[in-house]
């Protein structure tokens, strides 16, 4: 249960290495050695508690974290409040921030809503970054923070909470950032209530308990309660959106279904479609033998895709600071090797070079089904879907991802990889809806050449985001191969079609398709390379400085590697009557652009409670998100920043 104001998963690893090198480097300058290299630790005791040492189900309480920092020394404030800061003082962009994480063992038994953490009051401190003396906001002397908990129906026996608080203390001088990590535990029992002792009791006297009403649990620290009433899921579906109860019987059985439907959607996304006539090809191609053998190849693509999404729930469930489906594609190396794979296997394809390719280059082909082959090719299959998210597939998985249970995480990345694995299965246990396919000829040929051809344009595509994840600022022109590439893919189409067509019907149909192809590629570039609306980058405090301004707030997560985000950024914000309303002068447009494993937009994300993109969120001048949606129309983009107006 991450903090919803933790940057990254903790700290960003590159932060904490530039603090340790500053620290190295100030000790070698002679500058205070022995502080440059502590621990904030010295600086900062931390206790905590909980209200409650016994308890009933259902019962409701916070845990206090009280940071005792010494005199004229302080740390940064939670990241969460630079939204609200008294007047007169500012955020740090750069600092680290003071962030809680609980987990609680075991998971099913409560819930700590570490997202309506209740923060102590912020304190200015005058400090000159570079820019002239300002007043930072920071904690001083005690502080305290409460983490809000839920205790479940059915919770029994002992509770445990461990309570990791991230810090940096810094006076004339920062320390070392540090992680520090308190257990309290609860024991549950029906009909059981005990408050902390007489020497934890002061800490919870600023404790606000209206914040259980908020988060939709009955209120009252240590009142009874029943069961803890979570809020409705909402799903968004193109404006067919739709809410579920958490607590209804039939809620599990039905995140798995939409996670299956989501599942076989991604087929038609962007990231997976240029790939999918590949396989069917083959299983045409196979169609005219053996039909258990079909079904075997069938099968071991489905198992490809299965295990990957399985391995993605391993990380997700059990790797501390993976915390997206897409994480990988956030490292230029991985997304430029997935593009190499792909040209690799475009150019085997298409025929068009004679050229040595590795010989499991030649086991992914269409013309040789094997069961290996299809293994990789279904694993290959998923990961280029992992940049893209399906309409019910992101909500799916980014509930799953926030209850924190594996087995909940597990079941539903099955789910989607079953979904997404059914169409191959069903297709080659019924090859006969394969077998209008060309399988063999010169229309065959034509067919693997053009779909080779559209193959390296995404073989571009990925390459090109991989090299724009390490540039300083991303660069068009890998746009222009990509156009240039579709559009020799359909002039392809086109001649071949005039010179093997044998019916006027069939001529027509082709070239009419080649020219859309090629009409639809040559039209990216130049959209692609202009930017009609006027986006600022993302940062927490950009967020807070437009809500303290009273604007509303249209927050809109990409990538470069994310076709999906972009589709939808063209299509739908891009829109005449949408972006009319976009460039109003009360309302201020942010990008997360999350491409590096980096980028800022990844805490907020996780805060969000979502584990794909692309993703919009609007938001009021108070702060209230009106719509937050990965599945969304012009309409509702439209509705929601009207009312966010308040119009």
């Amino acid at each position: 249960m991450n903090d919803a104001s933790a940057p990254g998963p903790r700290f960003p690893a590159l932060r904490r290495t530039a603090v340790a090198v500053l620290a190295m480097l100030a000790a070698l300058a002679g500058t205070q050695p022995a502080l440059a290299q502590a621990s904030s630790e010295l600086k900062v005791g931390i206790r905590a508690a909980s209200a409650l040492v016994k308890a009933a189900p259902g019962d409701t309480f916070p845990l206090a974290v009280e940071f005792d920092i010494a005199p004229e020394w302080h740390v940064w404030t939670s990241e969460a409040q630079l939204r609200s800061l008294p007047k007169g003082l500012t955020g740090y962009a750069d600092a680290i921030f003071t962030a809680i994480d609980v987990s609680v063992d075991p998971p099913a038994a409560a819930t700590a809503a570490v997202a309506n953490i209740q923060w102590p009051e912020p304190h200015g401190a005058k400090i000159d970054v570079g820019e002239g003396p300002r007043e930072f906001a920071v904690y001083e002397g005690k502080a305290t923070a409460f983490v809000p908990v839920v205790l479940s129906a059915s919770a029994s026996g002992t509770v445990t909470f461990r309570i990791t608080m991230d810090f940096q203390a810094c006076s004339t001088t920062c320390l070392g950032p540090a992680s520090v990590e308190r257990t309290v535990t609860v024991e549950v029992a029906a009909g059981a209530r005990e408050s902390s002792g007489p020497a934890e009791t002061p800490m919870f006297a600023g404790f606000d308990p209206t914040v259980f009403s908020r988060i939709g649990a009955n209120p009252g620290m240590g009142a009874p309660s029943g069961a803890a009433a979570a809020r409705p899921l909402r799903i968004p579906l193109f404006g067919w959106d739709f809410e579920l109860d958490q607590e209804g019987a039939a809620f599990f059985p039905i995140m798995l279904v939409l996670a299956f439907v989501g599942g076989a959607i991604l087929n038609f996304t962007p990231c997976v479609l240029p790939v999918v006539p590949l396989k069917v090809m083959g299983l045409a191609g196979a169609a005219g033998g053996d039909r258990r053998r079909t079904l075997l190849l069938g099968a071991a693509m489905t198992a490809g895709v299965v295990a990957f999404w399985l391995a993605l729930g391993v990380l997700l469930s059990s790797v501390k600071g993976f915390g997206q489906s897409n994480q990988l594609f956030q490292y230029p190396v991985f997304t430029i090797a997935v593009g190499v794979f792909i040209a690799a296997m475009a150019i085997g394809m298409a025929g068009f070079f004679t050229v040595g390719l590795p010989q499991w280059v030649y086991a992914v082909e269409t013309k040789n089904e094997t069961v290996l082959g299809s293994v990789i090719f279904g694993v290959m299959t998923a990961v280029l879907s992992t940049p893209c998210t399906a309409p019910l597939m992101g909500a799916a998985a980014g509930w799953a991802v926030t209850t924190k249970s594996a087995f909940t995480i597990l079941a539903v990345f099955l789910a989607i990889g079953l979904g997404m694995g059914a169409p191959y299965l069903v297709l080659s246990a019924y090859p006969q809806l394969a077998r209008r396919l060309p399988k063999s000829g010169p229309a065959s040929d034509v067919l693997k050449q053009v779909m080779g051809l559209l193959l390296l344009a995404a073989a571009i595509y990925f390459i090109g985001a991989g090299v724009n994840g390490l540039l300083p600022h991303p660069a068009v022109v890998h746009w222009w191969l990509i156009g240039l590439t579709g559009a020799a893919a359909g002039l392809w189409l086109v001649r071949r079609t005039l010179q093997i067509a044998k019916t006027p019907g069939a001529k027509a149909t082709f070239v009419a398709v080649g020219l859309l192809i090629a009409g639809i590629s040559a039209a990216i570039p130049p959209v692609l390379a202009v930017e009609r609306l006027p986006w600022r980058p993302y940062t927490e405090e950009a967020l807070a400085a437009a809500c303290r301004d009273g604007k509303v707030v249209v927050l809109d997560f990409t990538a470069e590697w994310c076709i999906n985000c972009k589709t939808f950024e063209k299509t739908i914000l891009e829109a005449d009557s949408v972006a009319t309303v976009l460039r109003e002068p009360g309302v201020t447009l942010l990008k997360a652009d999350i491409t590096s494993k980096d980028a800022p937009g990844k805490a907020k994300l996780a805060e969000l409670g979502r584990v794909t993109i692309p993703l919009l969120v609007v938001y009021a001048p108070s702060g209230a998100e009106v719509l937050k949606s990965e599945a969304y129309t012009r309409e509702q983009v439209i509705e929601a920043v009207r009312s966010a107006q308040g119009r």
